[in-house]
Order: structure tokens, then C-alpha cells, then sequence
């Protein structure tokens, strides 16, 4: 049966340009002097996006520049694609849009096409032309709709689709958090050291710290994948989906590349966002750039307790307390980094709480094979419900 055939069976599907049957309104663009500390919180992309950091505003604007809880908003730089606000009333910052639905639109169903135009765009190839859309780019855009009642059935079966790919989440959530609860268990809270440990500095449990190559990576896949900040989870984890290459020398191989156990930091970023650990756990070698520190371990130390205190509460406030902004960067040097303070248990125990970690990651990496699963199934539900075959 053609696709049209289908579509006629759940009645007529329509063809309409976006800006036919929803209206995208701008947010604001704010300068430095209008940050304030307390006010009305300002909604950026890296807040839709988990990230707590955040500014506030005192202006009196016009009501269509502040979302509110179930609002649909489109963030159209950098990280694309829609989302539905829960966080109460906020100001929504340049970078996004509030959409409103016209009457021949459901909202979910428009929250769900929206997501599937950008899956469109990105497994095209074609993310980077999405970074500079325009207004009118987006409302250009041409789709087919059903009726009304039509788009909430096909909402529906795609809410409970989507829930089951939540619950998932959630659980692989759960898991990051008892990496930290085993920490907590083992080691105490690290600001007081309850358990007494010696307290040393990181350069005691370390053989050397480097920096990786400035050279340029490149596209065409010659040479060694590099690591580069992007490749360090907020997790711990090494993230290798997006992998440039860089060719090296013989002499600068051994300077730039990783052992199975070094420990990498990410050295530059935001304030909020420097500090990125992961511990290499691959025997073939990857090269790293110049924006993370390599960090080799000694017999005294076991690099997933560093990489754990660091992720420790305690651990984030010392490595945003110790920021420099250089350029509006904030950065640790490999100095520094070993300049930290940190308790000294027994190597026996930090290797301990490694075994114990690897039962937790090898649970997370089941959990994101599972996740993986219903994100194809879940993609693959979205192909077929927007060619009106649900």
C-alpha cells in the first residue's frame, strides 16, 4: 500500500509550510551589563540541556519574551531541536524559540514532528547549515499534517514510546549516582576525611602530567583518532562517536598518546565545565590534544579514585574555586592539577573501589545497549508515524 493510500485512510493529510500553522517568537539577546545575580532566571541552551549555571534578569519585558511550564521551545543554535519547558516561568534567552501552535496544530504532535525534522537534518549530514537557520528558514519548512484528532492518537503512541526510553534513562542515571554513593561509602566525605587518610597532593599518586598536541586534527580519517574535550562525558566515560584524526611523528608518539589507566582532565572550558575527567580503559593508543592533560599514574595511586574525587561535590568546588579565565576560558594547568590536595588511602583500597566500579560500568554499557535499542525503535516509530502508517 503506497503511502498516500495510507494517509487517506486516516483521512487527508495536508501540505502546509510551517510558518502556516505555528508561529516562532524570538527570544532576547542580553548583554554583559544586564546579567544580574537574582531576578527572573534567563533560559539558555545549556539549561535546556541540564546545565545549572545560570544568570537572572530585573527588565519588565513584554509577556511573549517569558515561557512557562508545558510551553514548546525550539533551541535553533548550536544544540538544536525542540523541547517542552518544565521549569516554571523564566525569560527565554536569543538563541531560542517559543512556539505557539495555530488551530490546525497539536502541540505534542508538533513537539514530536519538530524532533523528527531535526533527526532528518542531522542523520543527513546537514547539521552544520541547521547552526545558521534562519526564522524564515524554519518557516519555510514544508510538512504534511492529519486532522487534529488524528495528530493526538499518533502523540499518544508516540508518548508511551518515548516514556519507556525515560525510564531507561532514568535507571542508567541511577547508575552514575552509585558510582559516587560506593566513593561516599569507602572514602568518607573527602572535605572533612572522616577516615583519617594521610592527605597528600595529586602529584603524589601521579609519574607525570603532559599536555596533548596543538597539532591540527583533521577530517579524512589519516592518522590516530584524537581525544578531544568533547570525548570526556560529564560521567567519566570516553564519549568516541565523534573522532577527528591527527597524524604524529615517531618522536611526538609517545608524548601524545594514551596508555590503558592514564587519567585525562579536561583542562579549558567553561568555569562550569572545566574539569572533565575519564580514565582510559582501551590497549590501542589515541592521540589527545592540547586541551587535556595526560595524567600517568604511580604504584601509590589508582586513576578511577582521582577520577572519582574529582567528581566528587567536594572535588567540583575546588576545580571551580581554582579556575583563571583566560580569554573568557576558564583553565587548570597541569601544575595546578597536581597542586591539589587529596587524602591518600591504601592503593589496596582504591584498587578495590575500582573493581567495584567496573561492576557498575559494565551494568551502565548493558543499559546503553538497551538505550540505543529504543532510540532506533523509537526513530524508526516517528519515520512511520509521519508517513501515516501508525
Amino acid at each position: 500500500m503506497t503511502v498516500s493510500a495510507l494517509q487517506a485512510i486516516n483521512t487527508a493529510w495536508k501540505k502546509y509550510r510551517l510558518g502556516e500553522i505555528l508561529t516562532l517568537i524570538n527570544g532576547r539577546a542580553y548583554c554583559k551589563s544586564e546579567e544580574r545575580t537574582e531576578g527572573t532566571p534567563v533560559l539558555r541552551i545549556q539549561n535546556l540541556n541540564g546545565g545549572d549555571r545560570w544568570f537572572y534578569s530585573d527588565l519588565n519585558l513584554p509577556a511573549n519574551k517569558y515561557c512557562d511550564n508545558g510551553d514548546l521551545l525550539f533551541a535553533w543554535s548550536a544544540t538544536f531541536g525542540p523541547y517542552i519547558w518544565w521549569g516554571g516561568k523564566v525569560i527565554y534567552h536569543y538563541h531560542i524559540w517559543k512556539i505557539e501552535c495555530g488551530p490546525l496544530l497539536d502541540k505534542k504532535f508538533a513537539f514530536y514532528l519538530l524532533q523528527h525534522i531535526t533527526q532528518r537534518v542531522k542523520s543527513a549530514g546537514r547539521g552544520i547549515s541547521m547552526l545558521h537557520m534562519t526564522k524564515s528558514g524554519m518557516e519555510d519548512w514544508e510538512v504534511e499534517i492529519p486532522p487534529l484528532q488524528e495528530q493526538r492518537r499518533i502523540a499518544g503512541i508516540l508518548d508511551q514510546a518515548d516514556a519507556l526510553r525515560h525510564l531507561r534513562r532514568r535507571s542508567l542515571s541511577r547508575l552514575a549516582d552509585l558510582g559516587q554513593a560506593i566513593f561516599f561509602e569507602m572514602f568518607g566525605d573527602v572535605a572533612e576525611n572522616p577516615k583519617g587518610w594521610p592527605v597528600g597532593t595529586i602529584r603524589d599518586l601521579l609519574s607525570e602530567a603532559k599536555y596533548g598536541t596543538a597539532q591540527k586534527a583533521n577530517t579524512d580519517g589519516k592518522g590516530l583518532p584524537i581525544l578531544r574535550m568533547g570525548n570526556l562525558t560529564y560521567s567519566g566515560q570516553l564519549d568516541l562517536t565523534d573522532l577527528k584524526h591527527v597524524e604524529l611523528s615517531a618522536k611526538d608518539f609517545p608524548k601524545y598518546t594514551t596508555q590503558r589507566g592514564d587519567l585525562l582532565f579536561n583542562r579549558t572550558n567553561s568555569k562550569d565545565l572545566v574539569g572533565k575527567t575519564a580514565v582510559v580503559d582501551l590497549d590501542d593508543p589515541l592521540a589527545i590534544a592540547g586541551y587535556l592533560i595526560r595524567a600517568r599514574i604511580n604504584k601509590r595511586g589508582n586513576p578511577y579514585y582521582i577520577s572519582a574525587y574529582l567528581n566528587s561535590r567536594h572535588g567540583k568546588a575546588v576545580l571551580r574555586n581554582m579556575c583563571k579565565n583566560i580569554v573568557g576560558m576558564a583553565n587548570i594547568n597541569a601544575q595546578e592539577l597536581q597542586d591539589i590536595a587529596i587524602a591518600l588511602p591504601p592503593v589496596e583500597l582504591q584498587n578495590e573501589f575500582a573493581d567495584r566500579l567496573a561492576v557498575i560500568t559494565k551494568r551502565r554499557e548493558d543499559f546503553n545497549s538497551g538505550i540505543e535499542q529504543a532510540d532506533f525503535l523509537f526513530a524508526a516509530l516517528q519515520h512511520r508515524a509521519f508517513r501515516g502508517e501508525l
